[in-house]
């Protein structure tokens, strides 16, 4: 994880986050149909709580913002085990189901999150915007783990 990822997400730096935005809208490609809404994962209460802040709901909020789109919420039906040292297996298993959209969705939206590893989340979540309405689902992160069979 680089050292902005980490001062971001662990020490709660807005300036690491204002420089992640920035880095991902630089990113973006100018006719990516980035969707109607945005929809971040949803934080761990208990890890929320532990760190002050919901770093993935913060990112969210800001990119939906400079994008002038609609952010929705997700719900995290259940607390779930830290990913951390599970393999592809485990990690799909840890999120299946783990949550909902209350809400009809539009038919295109983007789903973010701060850090993909096996994409194992970011799967959950979209089949439960598949489940809400959306058919077209953009899975945007701000950093990728370094693909090692996991």
């Amino acid at each position: 994880m680089t050292p902005l990822i980490q001062r971001y997400k662990f020490s709660a730096d807005p300036r690491a986050g204002e420089v992640l935005i920035q880095l991902m809208l630089a990113s973006l490609s100018r006719g990516l149909d980035l969707g109607e809404a945005v929809i971040g994962v949803p934080g761990q209460r208990e890890r929320t709580r532990e760190q002050g802040f919901d770093h993935t709901a913060w990112l969210t909020k800001r990119l939906a913002e400079r994008l002038k789109l609609p952010m929705v919420e997700a719900e995290r039906l259940r607390e779930t085990p830290s990913q951390r040292g599970l393999d592809r297996v485990s990690r799909r298993r840890n999120v299946k189901r783990a949550f909902a959209v209350n809400q009809p969705l539009p038919a295109a939206v983007m789903i973010v999150d701060d850090v993909m590893t096996t994409g194992a989340t970011l799967e959950s979540l979209a089949l439960a915007c598949r489940a809400a309405g959306a058919r077209q689902i953009t899975a945007l992160a701000f950093a990728r783990t370094p693909s090692v069979r996991i």
